[in-house]
């Protein structure tokens, strides 16, 4: 079974946030932090982490009240190509594949997560 999720983010919503350091450590681990401070357009890498994050949640069916944020981590490999890592109860549910797409453009971010089960 293939289960899809999008999320569409206003970027310009993460500009003050960007600040926030109790939302940063709720929302991100420190890798993705560490990721968020290297990159050049800090508001719309946030935004497109947050919808990614987003869409995993819709593409597995849950609410994001059923799971935290930072159980779900956006990495990022040489390439700058996105994946995700779970953590904690997340990591026990066994996908065959997870994909996951990010884009931004001008003050939108959406990502989109397929999960093959």
């Amino acid at each position: 079974m293939i289960s899809n999720g999008i999320d569409l983010v206003d970027i310009n919503r993460f500009e003050k946030l960007k600040i926030d350091k109790n939302f940063m450590n709720k929302i991100f681990s420190n890798n993705e932090i560490a990721y968020i401070n290297k990159s050049f357009g800090a508001s719309s890498t946030i935004a497109g982490m947050f919808a990614a994050k987003e869409a995993f949640l819709k593409a597995n069916k849950k609410g994001i009240n059923n799971y935290s944020l930072k159980d779900i981590e956006i990495s990022h490999d040489d390439n700058n190509a996105p994946s995700i890592i779970l953590h904690n109860d997340l990591k026990n549910i066994k996908y065959k594949s997870i994909s996951l797409s990010i884009s931004n453009e001008k003050e939108y971010a959406i990502a989109i997560v397929s999960l093959l089960f």
